[in-house]
C-alpha cells in the first residue's frame, strides 16, 4: 500500500477511486467517478459512531472490526478482479476504513494506493480551487425573464455550465418541484469538475443566477466572474414562456406542495389574486395560472434588475435550436 495525495492520484494513468465510506457519506459527495464499496451501511456507521462517543474507542473499534470484517472480504473479492486500473482507496480522513482495505489488497500482491486524509483532502482541494480559480475561457451569461427558455438553450449549446442541474433546483420559488437537491459539497464538486473539463475551451456559458440556486450557494469567486461577464438577453413571447413552464413543471403530482407555495405569495400578490391563482390551478387551467405568476410575480420581481445590465445582443426565442445557433454566433463574433 502506498499513501499518496489526491493531486498525485490524478497523475496515475487509469485510477479507479474506491470510496469505502457509508452510502450516506458517498451520496452527500464523492470524488468524480468513484465507486462506493462501503465497509459499513448507514445504520452500522451510526451505531459505531455512537459507541465511540458513549463507550470509547476500543469498544467501537472491536465492533467495527466485527461488522466490517465480513464486508471487507467481499470488497477484496470485487477489487481482485480489476485489471489495468490503479486501485485508489479512500475513506473520510484516510484512517482505519481505507487502511484496512488497502492493506489487505496490497497483501495479495495487487498495487494499491490510499489517499492521505481521504475525502477531506479532496474537499479542501475543491474549496481552495473554487476560491482562487480565474476561469481561462471567456465567460458569457444568458439572461432573461423566468420561463424565457434559458435552461433549454443552455442544454443544447456547447461549453455550458448548468448550475441548476448541479444544484438539483431551478432557482425559483417553485424550483424544487420534482427534483432532489444536491448538497453544497456535491454542487461544488460538480462545478469544479465542469470547469476543469472546459479549461481549454474558447468560452464557457452560464445562465444568469442569483447567489443562491435553491439551497446551493455559488462560490463568491465564481459569482464575481459571472457578474463581470458579457451577457446575452433572451426575449421570449409570453405564450411561449407559459408553454415552457408548463412543460417543465407538470406531471410531478405535487399539488399540495404547489398550493402551499402559492399561499406564501399573499403578501406580494394580495388575497384576491392569490385566491384566483388557487382557483385556476384547481380547475386545471394551468396556462392562466402560469401566466399570472409570470406577469404579476416573477416579472415584477426580476425585470428591474435585468434592465440594469448591458447586453451584447437581444435574441428572440421562438425556437430553442435556432436561438442556440444565434447565441453561438454572437459569442463567436465577440471572440474574433
Amino acid at each position: 500500500m502506498e499513501d499518496i495525495t489526491f493531486e498525485e492520484s490524478q497523475k496515475l494513468a487509469h485510477p479507479l477511486y474506491v470510496d469505502v465510506r457509508a452510502p450516506v457519506e458517498f451520496n452527500e459527495d464523492h470524488i468524480p467517478g468513484a465507486v462506493n464499496l462501503p465497509i459499513f451501511n448507514d445504520e452500522e456507521r451510526k451505531e459505531i459512531g455512537t459507541m465511540y462517543k458513549m463507550v470509547g474507542r476500543v469498544d467501537a473499534v472491536k465492533r467495527g472490526t466485527e461488522i466490517g470484517g465480513r464486508r471487507i472480504a467481499d470488497i477484496i473479492n470485487s477489487l481482485a478482479e480489476i485489471k489495468d486500473r490503479e486501485i485508489v482507496i479512500y475513506c473520510a480522513r484516510g484512517g482505519m476504513r481505507s487502511g484496512a482495505v488497502a492493506s489487505l489488497i496490497s497483501s495479495l500482491g495487487i498495487k494499491t494506493y490510499r489517499i492521505i486524509d481521504g475525502y477531506r483532502s479532496f474537499r479542501k482541494m475543491v474549496m481552495d480551487r473554487l476560491a482562487s480559480i480565474e476561469i481561462k475561457p471567456q465567460v458569457f451569461v444568458l439572461q432573461g425573464l423566468t420561463g424565457a427558455g434559458k435552461t433549454e438553450i443552455l442544454k443544447i449549446t456547447g461549453n455550458a455550465v448548468d448550475l441548476e442541474d448541479m444544484a438539483g433546483h431551478r432557482s425559483s420559488i417553485f424550483g424544487g418541484i420534482g427534483l432532489k437537491q444536491n448538497s453544497q459539497k456535491r454542487f461544488e464538486t460538480l462545478l469544479w469538475q465542469r470547469l476543469e473539463e472546459l479549461d481549454g475551451e474558447e468560452y464557457v456559458l452560464f445562465e444568469g443566477e442569483s447567489k443562491k440556486v435553491g439551497n446551493s450557494h455559488i462560490p463568491e469567486n465564481i459569482f464575481r466572474q459571472m457578474r463581470k461577464a458579457p451577457a446575452i438577453y433572451i426575449e421570449t413571447p409570453i405564450e411561449r414562456r407559459v408553454e415552457i413552464i408548463r412543460k417543465e413543471y407538470t406531471g410531478f403530482n405535487e399539488d399540495e406542495r404547489i398550493l402551499k407555495i402559492v399561499n406564501t405569495l399573499r403578501s406580494k400578490l394580495g388575497a384576491a389574486k392569490t385566491d384566483a391563482l388557487i382557483g385556476f390551478y384547481n380547475q386545471g387551467n394551468l396556462d392562466e395560472f402560469i401566466k399570472i405568476l409570470l406577469l404579476d410575480y416573477y416579472d415584477t420581481l426580476y425585470r428591474h434588475t435585468l434592465d440594469k445590465f448591458e447586453y451584447l445582443a437581444r435574441i428572440e426565442n421562438n425556437d430553442t435550436a435556432e436561438t442556440s445557433r444565434q447565441v453561438i454566433e454572437v459569442i463567436k463574433k465577440t471572440l474574433i
